[in-house]
């Protein structure tokens, strides 16, 4: 329907940013008594800012869970299948499927250990020019973040519920 009637398909926020500061828009609230010129570019500003800032919140919030809560969690589990495998070999049983497990298991927790390294990374750099530091997040950031959620709910489906930290998505979905 925006595309019939001629208006901007934007996608995201940052897509939208630049509309915020037009020309256009400054005269339409100008026009109509709303804002002044220098009031919608000093709105503008902020609301690009806060966009930073959130979603560098996020970022780095993102990065303290997995290290604090997912990582030891993964860890004890890995453990405990490291100890399971060691016990059944042991007793002179060989566990192929259980050792290609620990196996796969302990690349999944390296993958996830990696990416949250690279999100710390990627979401420390900063631009002082908001719009510039906006759409890095949009290229960068946001793409790391994906990355690591992507393993975590990989991750969260073999952890034993003991061990898991967090809310499963069974527990949000059915609330007792």
């Amino acid at each position: 329907e925006a595309a019939k009637r001629g208006l901007p398909i934007l996608d995201d926020s940052v897509a939208a940013f630049p509309v915020l500061g037009a020309k256009k828009t400054a005269d339409l609230f100008k026009k109509y008594g709303v804002l002044n010129k220098a009031e919608v570019d000093s709105r503008a500003h902020i609301t690009v800012e806060k966009y930073v800032k959130q979603k560098t919140i996020e970022a780095e919030t993102m990065v303290q869970m997995a290290r604090q809560l997912i990582v030891p969690a993964a860890l004890e589990q890995q453990r405990r299948t490291a100890a399971t495998l060691e016990t059944t070999e042991a007793a002179g049983v060989k566990d192929a499927r259980l050792r290609k497990a620990l196996q796969e298991y302990v690349a999944t927790v390296g993958s996830f250990a990696a990416s949250v390294d690279s999100l710390e990374t990627i979401a420390g750099k900063h631009d002082e020019d908001p719009m510039t530091h906006a759409t890095y997040i949009k290229t960068r950031v946001r793409p790391a973040m994906a990355e690591v959620r992507l393993l975590a709910d990989q991750l969260e489906q073999l952890i034993a519920r003991e061990l898991w930290p967090l809310p499963t998505y069974r527990d949000l979905l059915f609330l007792k």
